[in-house]
């Protein structure tokens, strides 16, 4: 029990090691933000201002600190964006809760309280969202623009994009439009109807195009079953060895005799199948991405099998077959291409860049728009530039001064996050340049001045230009958000601190 922290210093270490998290990405916030240099133990180094990279890169071994950043991957993988919101509304949270319990307010009734903050502020969150009608409303452009980091050609391609999939299939939350953006050093941007495969035959002897291909799809090996090697050493073994390898290769001539023209596997190809293949003009391709399977999956129709699933009669393995109308090798982009499927709404746009760094940047580019575009379709979207969460934090000042009687301790976990609400505005304001203090006191004033007039829509959307330091409307300026973005970011930091606060001992585990 020697390495045991009590509850007082387990806050206290948590909430440092959740800072100095916090300190890596709040420089990169807003339109002034600056980049991160990350180094690695060998000097290679990466420059980037994107909050989940650079949490991707942070070494960590403190347990907080893996609270923190696992919950900002979760956001990006769920909304694709807001995880240096998610960061700093964290950090700025965990430190007002801290302070309220070194007063003596009880862990248990803080939480409390945050969680009516939370409830109260999404309700807030959804009533005050504007909808999107359509991919041609000019709210949409302008989110994709704020996540797309100005990028007009970019952002002019993949709302191209978006009007060949339709609103529809965007408002899947399964459908994710992130994943159909590639990009490519050294060729051009294109928007291909269909779906590729990142990589190339199995074999340059294949054929390198077909059209109207029967396919299959194995999500396993296509390999005889393995036996250990004890086993093949006795008879009984040596007779199921050889009974295996029949059965394999019973079960490539079926697919042979079926007409399957393209085999997609998700791990490796045994060699004996890719001669017959070859001789047979069927285009195999192994080791395949998960998410890539399962986009060819949805594409053409196929149904999956194991490899065990080559032992069914002929009549029911055909039932697991799709079917393609064009397959291709794009040799120059090393890329297999599925064309023409009778499912529509399926593309893939490949965006063209001068080096492979450039190419990695771009794509991470893309599939931001492409997650804010697919966000903002879905739920909407609120000002940005940091102004709705001030205004979220004044709607709760107004709901704690009318429910004060009925909360009691609860009221310091809403001041909690009130506090905390108004720090993304404050670190934007600081990043580029601006007087925090002043300016955030600026925009409540003239919120408060818009109340009074009656201008609601006005005191919800007031921010700062960072640009001049005016005061100005965010949604008239184009300066908006994914309003699911900030439900995802708010909850993240909620649960989070939450988590946190409860920890009131850390003990060394012994090794197992």
């Amino acid at each position: 029990m020697s390495d045991q922290l009590i509850p007082q210093s387990v806050l206290l270490n948590n909430l440092s090691t959740i800072k100095s998290i916090a300190d890596a990405v709040r420089g990169t916030f807003g339109p002034k933000g600056l980049d991160v240099m990350m180094i690695d133990q060998y000097g290679d180094f990466t420059i980037t201002n994107d909050g989940v990279q650079i949490l991707s890169l942070i070494e960590t071994s403190h347990p907080a600190a893996k609270i923190l950043i696992d919950a900002a991957k979760t956001q990006e993988e769920q909304v694709g964006d807001g995880t240096t919101t998610v960061t700093l509304l964290t950090e700025a949270l965990l430190s007002e809760a801290v302070k309220q319990v070194e007063k003596g307010v009880p862990i248990p009734k803080l939480i409390e309280g945050i969680k009516v903050a939370l409830k109260k502020t999404e309700e807030d969150l959804k009533e005050i969202s504007i909808p999107i009608q359509d991919l041609n409303d000019s709210k949409l452009a302008s989110v994709a623009l704020i996540s797309g980091r100005g990028e007009k050609e970019l952002v002019e391609l993949i709302l191209q994009a978006a009007k060949t999939i339709g609103c529809e299939k965007l408002k899947n939350p399964n459908f994710k439009f992130a994943k159909t953006i590639i990009s490519k050093s050294q060729t051009e941007s294109q928007l291909i109807k269909g779906i590729i495969l990142n990589k190339s035959r199995l074999n340059s002897s294949m054929p390198f195009e077909l059209k109207a291909a029967k396919v299959l799809v194995i999500d396993d090996a296509l390999a005889p079953e393995d036996l250990p090697q004890e086993a093949i050493g006795t008879e009984k073994g040596f007779a199921q060895f050889q009974q295996i390898q029949a059965n394999f290769l019973q079960g490539i001539k079926k697919i042979i005799d079926l007409g399957v023209k393209l085999v997609l596997v998700d791990s490796n190809i045994h060699p004996y199948a890719e001669e017959l293949f070859v001789e047979a003009g069927i285009i195999a391709v192994q080791r395949i991405a998960s998410s890539e399977i399962q986009r060819a999956i949805q594409y053409t129709g196929a149904k999956p099998i194991s490899r065990r699933g080559l032992n069914l009669a002929e009549a029911d393995l055909k039932n697991h077959l799709g079917f393609i109308d064009s397959v291709k090798e794009d040799v120059s982009l090393g890329v297999i291409r599925l064309e023409n499927s009778k499912l529509e709404g399926m593309t893939t746009l490949i965006i063209s860049a001068a080096t492979e760094s450039a190419a990695t940047e771009k794509q991470r580019i893309g599939s931001d728009i492409a997650s804010s575009i697919q966000a903002a379709l879905r739920g909407g979207v609120v000002a940005g530039g940091g102004a709705v969460e001030l205004a979220l934090a004044a709607r709760l000042e107004l709901f704690k001064k009318e429910q004060i009687d009925s909360l009691s301790f609860n009221s310091y976990g809403i001041d909690s996050l009130i506090e905390a609400l108004k720090k993304p505005i404050a670190q934007i304001s600081l990043n580029a340049g601006l007087n925090p203090l002043e300016k955030v006191a600026q925009v409540i004033s003239a919120g408060q001045k818009a109340l009074q007039t009656g201008s609601i829509h006005e005191a919800i959307s007031l921010g700062i230009n960072y640009e001049n330091g005016e005061i100005v409307s965010m949604i008239d300026s184009g300066i908006i958000d994914p309003t699911l973005v900030k439900i995802a970011a708010l909850r993240t930091a909620c649960e989070v601190t939450i988590q946190i606060l409860k920890v009131s001992v850390i003990i060394k585990s012994k090794q197992i």
